[in-house]
């Protein structure tokens, strides 16, 4: 029983009001002990005795019974408001959620209106007081109640959640708005003063119609109008506030926005609340972004551009100097028929592969630009795949690599152009073939996943590969970096641009010498 009773937050949480329960009528008590007993005649000078009221119907009693009766109110009060007090230290470490929300909840209001909201209370326990008769103090006690509530709670915020009178003040933050050096030419300052010229307008207005339209007394008059501008004063505040925290957000977006005008286009804006205000901040965001990857992309463009214009003169002009070198050597050389015939395959296969580079320089620039004509139909990709391989069937043979192929035993449909398709099949086994490290595996697997078709090319790199699966997309990009192997550098970026044009997805992923290139098709039947 004790230790429901000590912890207990449900408990804690009852002792609390039954103690404040019990101040409230303890108070009066004592109140009416030291200073109702005199004045009973007064007021109970029509009956022969007087009427007493606490909790219930009112009771006929004698001055000597009443006397006892508010002896025994305070003794046992007293008595059980130290009980109470008691058990709730010795419960102090029990936390009570209700009662801790209810304390958050306060601690976002502010002190001006909290002040408002007791001097209402205190306002109607006066006219309570002023009001009913001596004894009758039900009213009283449940003002009492809701008073000490509040200052319990104030109490604990200042406590235990650092409440700072400054920070929830709006009063403060009006004035200091108003009376800043800084803020001469703000918004907020030209604001304050609008409201502060309407709070006081507004009370004149109110004291000129008393005065001379309600025909109220000047004293009065005041009371009233002081009243008034109170509740006017801390409304007007409160929108103050409201607007004030959203005119600071507009003044801190305009002055960081000057980061981004300075050329820092990594620059954000902090995006606070969800209004308009947030989304154009989030606008801004937005567009910085847009202009940080146009401007990345430029860069990189440049780039590529130094790059292309390097490869493309060592790409071509290997084969053209050995070409020169030969026809230079053939014209100033008498040479016996087979060298000379020896000299012209030679010949044939610079300029075979001069051809083959400029070919692959033009499709790529078509590709890229779109300025190339698809002829989609619905084609059988397995079969496709299959024929590409058996192209490549002699140079696989003759190679030390082992393939291991892999498709489903039905036809597979998809909308391609067989033609391109079978150019991105070509370029990826060439790149196999080129690139992968003498005596490994090679796998080419196909298979359906939902409504997609998978195809995978997965094979080991001779070379060490230190570039990004994007990087080796670019154009004249090569898995080696010492251009010793035949090539362009274009096969990627050609096989990417027909696959992109074809509604298709390709994706590279490297995995320290494993290199595999994944191709999504979207299935028909």
């Amino acid at each position: 029983m004790k230790n429901l009773i000590i912890n207990d937050s449900k408990a804690k949480f009852i002792l609390l009001l039954l103690l404040f329960l019990l101040v409230s009528i303890l108070f009066e008590a004592v109140y009416d002990l030291n200073n109702n007993f005199s004045n009973i005649n007064y007021y109970y000078r029509e009956f022969a005795l007087p009427y007493f009221y606490f909790f219930g119907t009112p009771v006929h009693l004698s001055k000597v019974e009443l006397e006892f009766v508010c002896i025994g109110i305070i003794l046992s009060s007293f008595l059980l408001t130290i009980l109470c007090f008691t058990l709730y230290k010795k419960n102090k470490q029990t936390k009570v959620k209700f009662l801790e929300n209810v304390i958050s909840l306060f601690s976002k209001v502010k002190i001006e209106l909290t002040l408002i909201l007791t001097l209402i209370l205190l306002t109607l326990r006066f006219h309570a007081f002023t009001s009913n008769k001596i004894f009758y103090n039900t009213n009283l006690i449940i003002y009492n109640f809701i008073i000490i509530s509040i200052v319990y709670i104030i109490y604990e915020n200042i406590k235990y959640n650092n409440y700072n009178l400054k920070d929830m003040s709006i009063t403060y933050v009006f004035f200091s708005n108003l009376l800043s050096m800084y803020n001469k030419k703000t918004i907020n300052k030209k604001l304050a003063i609008v409201f502060l010229i309407s709070i006081v307008v507004q009370a004149i207005i109110q004291y000129l119609v008393l005065i001379f339209f309600m025909y109220i007394y000047y004293a009065e008059a005041i009371a009233i109008v002081i009243l008034f501008t109170l509740v006017n004063t801390v409304f007007h505040f409160y929108i103050y506030n409201f607007l004030s925290v959203k005119f600071n957000y507009i003044n801190n977006i305009s002055k960081n926005i000057k980061n981004i005008e300075n050329g820092n286009l990594k620059y954000k804006l902090e995006v606070i609340g969800d209004d308009e205000i947030s989304t154009l901040a989030k606008s801004i965001n937005n567009i910085t972004g847009g202009l940080e990857t146009a401007v990345d992309a430029n860069i990189k463009n440049e780039r590529m551009k130094a790059e292309l214009i390097t490869n493309v003169s060592h790409d071509l002009k290997t084969p053209l100097t050995s070409i020169l070198s030969y026809v230079d050597m053939l014209k100033n050389n008498d040479f016996d028929r087979e060298t000379i015939n020896d000299y012209i395959n030679i010949l044939d296969k610079k300029s075979q592969r001069l051809k083959l580079l400029i070919d692959d320089i033009f499709e790529a620039s078509k590709l890229s630009s779109g300025d190339v004509e698809f002829n989609i139909t619905k084609t059988d990709i397995r079969e496709l795949l299959i024929q590409s391989i058996v192209e490549f069937e002699d140079k696989i043979q003759n190679s030390s690599l082992d393939f291991i192929i892999e498709t489903p035993e039905y036809a597979v449909f998809t909308m391609i152009d067989g033609k391109k398709t079978w150019r991105v099949f070509e370029n990826l086994i060439c790149n196999i073939l080129k690139y992968s490290m003498p005596n490994t595996r090679v796998y080419i697997d196909m298979f359906i996943k939902e409504e997609n078709i998978i195809l995978t090319f997965k094979n080991i790199s001779n070379d060490k590969l230190n570039l990004k699966p994007e990087e080796l997309i670019e154009r004249f990009r090569r898995g080696d970096i010492s251009r010793k192997t035949d090539g362009s550098g274009l096969g990627l970026s050609i096989a990417q641009n027909i696959i992109e044009l074809e509604n298709a997805h390709m994706e590279i992923i490297i995995d320290a010498d494993l290199f595999k290139v994944m191709l999504t098709f979207r299935r028909v039947t």
